[in-house]
């Protein structure tokens, strides 16, 4: 499951196009949502009725969101990478050396689940700063808001789920927000590219 994640954040962070983002996303997200999913005692009928509203908002609703804008107003599929593929593939492995040095720190040594938790962080991050399409921020904020589940559920366990079906809402609410700035840009420049924003001052 670590590999899988690692993978899908990898190609999350060096792809080009809103298609493959959009898989890969989901993948990373399925991965987090299995690693996270209630166990034990967290097992109860109300802890997975939450958790299953928290997948499906997840998976299904903040994607659609996604589709919808690249559909009804026929973005261009590419995410404006703002670097070279070498360097994005650089960013990867400078992550997964982050990951796993904040892993080793004192204060998580004995968290089991440290270094995918921080490589997912981190990677979120990345996607978000490695490309100027406002798409791929969007996709990039979704995936921290299952990265933050995730360590979540690793280092809070106790955490309530209601607490965390609130905090991805209020991550597909920002979605909606994005997509509805996004809207507005495509008017000045249909590649949704952030520095377009310029044109939206005043």
């Amino acid at each position: 499951m670590t590999i899988a994640i690692v993978l899908a954040g990898a190609v999350l962070v060096v792809g080009s196009r809103l298609r493959e983002a959009l898989i890969a996303y989901v993948a990373f997200t399925l991965c987090v949502l299995w690693l996270s999913h209630p166990r034990g005692d967290e097992a109860t009928l109300v802890g997975i009725a939450l958790f299953s509203a928290l997948a499906f908002v997840k998976i299904v609703v903040g994607p659609a969101a996604v589709v919808w804008l690249r559909i009804a107003y026929r973005v261009p599929d590419d995410l404006a990478p703002s670097f070279t593929l070498g360097v994005r593939i650089g960013v990867v492995g400078v992550a997964l050396l982050l990951a796993e040095y904040v892993s080793r720190a004192q204060a998580f040594a004995g968290v089991g689940a440290g270094f995918v938790v921080f490589y997912a962080l981190f990677a979120s991050i990345c996607v978000v700063l490695m490309h100027r399409n406002l798409l791929a921020h969007i996709v990039g904020l979704l995936g921290l808001g299952s990265a933050v589940t995730l360590a979540a559920a690793v280092f809070a366990p106790a955490l309530p789920g209601a607490i965390e079906l609130a905090g991805t809402f209020d991550a597909v609410f920002a979605t909606f927000i994005a997509i509805a700035v996004a809207r507005a840009v495509i008017l000045h420049d249909p590649r949704l590219d952030i520095r377009s924003l310029r044109g939206l001052r005043g």
